[in-house]
């Protein structure tokens, strides 16, 4: 499946599921709505992280190629503490960890489609605006989500010989992003919601890019495929609410 089938699909997953939890009959709704009045709540999920294109390969001689390295979808974890002064208007602070082995497609020379490529880790840090909305379930509120933050990158690149760059480290970055999404957090009970949530995360790849394309030992260079570099999350947590006087 191509990664524009793989984000269509989860778009369609999330929206469907959002739509099912507005959707839960009344007779379950209870006496209680989500996020009402002021309130502090602290959020741990799990989800799928939607990766795209790192780099387009060149060859000196004949220009550019089909060659693309790339990161693999993957598993995502992280947590979010935010306050809600009022039933509009959510703020948090959201730390993520996302892991995806580097990939190659196309024919990339000298390199066994098989080989282990490393891995590129990231830790997320951002801080996100939530503006609900109201749905025809009392125990459901939809929400937009526009955030902004940093990624600092810990790559774990296994360069192969014999290229000269074979065993050497590969420099950690602070990269800006933004990201905006949408969902929805149903009332499990007083205390508990379930958080379910789609997001697109737009990270800033300029910070490395300006220092030029490079080229390997065999005369293959890599430059950014965009300055932006652009990745989808879709997420499922718990959500403990503390009440606010």
């Amino acid at each position: 499946m191509s990664r524009v089938s793989t984000l269509k699909l989860a778009a369609c997953t999330v929206v469907v599921a959002i739509a099912c939890a507005a959707a839960v009959p009344a007779g379950a709704q209870g006496s209680y709505s989500s996020s009402s009045g002021r309130s502090t709540e602290l959020t741990l999920f799990n989800g799928y992280y939607i990766a795209s294109d790192l780099y387009s390969v060149s060859d000196i001689v004949s220009g550019p190629t089909d060659v693309k390295v790339g990161l693999s979808n993957s598993y995502m974890w992280g947590g979010r503490l935010g306050f809600n002064p009022n039933e509009r208007l959510g703020v948090e602070l959201a730390y993520t960890r996302v892991g995806s082995a580097v990939t190659a497609s196309g024919d990339l020379p000298r390199i066994n489609p098989d080989t282990d490529l490393g891995r590129l880790n990231g830790n997320l840090y951002d801080m996100n605006f939530l503006f609900y909305q109201d749905t025809p379930n009392p125990r459901a509120k939809g929400f937009f989500v526009l955030g902004f933050g940093w990624t600092m990158t810990s790559p774990d690149i296994k360069i192969p010989a014999p290229s000269p760059y074979a065993g050497k480290n590969v420099k950690s970055n602070s990269l800006f992003n933004w990201n905006f999404g949408v969902g929805a957090k149903v009332d499990l009970n007083e205390k508990l919601a379930l958080r379910l949530e789609g997001r697109w995360r737009v990270t800033d790849t300029a910070i490395t890019t300006s220092a030029g394309v490079y080229c390997d030992y065999w005369g293959y260079c890599y430059s950014y495929s965009s300055d932006w570099y652009d990745s989808g999350e879709l997420t499922a947590g718990l959500t403990y609410k503390i009440p606010s006087r």
